[in-house]
């Protein structure tokens, strides 16, 4: 099923349509981003779109790396393609190695896409991969995956939140002429969701729910970092809710990572080199780097210039629930 409201990502997907142009094998690790920045959307769009260009069909797994519910092991993932590609549940073996080295057999001189839908980590990953050059696979994680582009050759495409003309696009496709009778407070609810996809549909949902309100109103509850949580709630769905979504990332955190992430939402700066954060902790500098660079792979800041680094303010916003 496409992506209803999908706008932009033109370079993104006209980067992937040049390897799957190459006739090579590849694995795309990072389709990776921040939480809500649409990395599933981009992907399921381009497999929608190729679709003629696999003609043994597709196969999908959410690997439920991030969320409320427990990451799907390589042992049930492949399970579920070995099933999906007909083989009867007494046939599939029991081994984990047997699964994976006949899951490649059957798929060995197929012309196949493989997503792989949030995942943790590359050891859930690699049992999944095929064996042969006829598959593509398409990775999608919040983590760069660094393992998987180092042995396997993986191509990393790293997705930005949506630039701001195309975040008002969204906003516009999801709301019509109301973006247009109020363009001001239109394009400040687009820099209040932080241009995340995520935030603009939960934000457009609400502001659906009720149309006695102009949409300047939303802008204002969105103002406080508090406020813009409480109300990116989504009815609370844990796998919907902007607090939630991004407390699946920042569970993962080490202490010392962890604790400078929540430093740097309380620093008075824009953004914080890592002296700067190394003080702010009270670690050491070289602990500092090694945290900054987690929280960088994690997509919970943005590196902004060399040394210099900066949660996004939805981000920023989550830190100080963390940090009450």
């Amino acid at each position: 099923m496409d992506v209803r409201g999908f706008v932009g990502r033109d370079a993104e997907l006209a980067e992937l349509d040049n390897l799957l142009s190459t006739g090579e094998a590849a694995v795309i690790s990072a389709v990776a981003g921040t939480a809500g920045v649409g990395k599933t959307a981009l992907a399921v769009r381009w497999a929608h779109r190729v679709r003629e260009r696999f003609p043994d069909g597709q196969l999908y797994v959410d690997l439920r790396g991030y969320g409320p519910d427990q990451p799907v092991s390589p042992e049930d993932a492949l399970a579920g393609f070995l099933r999906a590609l007909d083989l009867e549940g007494a046939a599939i073996p029991q081994d984990l190695a047997e699964r994976a080295a006949r899951f490649r057999t059957l798929v060995a001189r197929s012309r196949m896409l493989i997503l792989l839908d949030n995942a943790r980590t590359v050891e859930q990953l690699r049992p999944l991969l095929p064996g042969g050059s006829s598959c593509f696979v398409v990775v999608t994680s919040r983590d760069a995956l660094a393992g998987l582009v180092a042995r396997e050759g993986a191509h990393r495409l790293d997705l930005d939140r949506l630039p701001s003309e195309d975040a008002h696009r969204l906003l516009r496709e999801l709301l019509g002429d109301r973006v247009d009778a109020e363009p001001g407070a239109a394009r400040a609810l687009v820099e209040r969701c932080a241009r995340l996809p995520l935030a603009l549909r939960i934000t457009a949902e609400l502001i659906r729910s009720r149309p006695t309100r102009g949409l300047s109103e939303f802008v204002d509850e969105l103002s406080g970092q508090q406020g813009a949580l409480d109300l990116l709630d989504a009815d609370g769905d844990p796998h919907t809710a902007v607090r939630a979504v991004f407390s699946w990332s920042y569970r993962r955190l080490d202490a010392v990572a962890a604790r400078v992430f929540r430093l740097l939402g309380l620093h008075p700066g824009h953004d914080a080199d890592d002296h700067a954060a190394a003080a702010l902790a009270g670690v050491s500098l070289r602990e500092t780097r090694r945290a900054l660079d987690m929280l960088r792979r994690a997509h919970l800041v943005d590196q902004i210039s060399d040394g210099r680094y900066q949660p996004h303010d939805l981000l920023r916003a989550y830190t100080g629930a963390v940090n009450r």
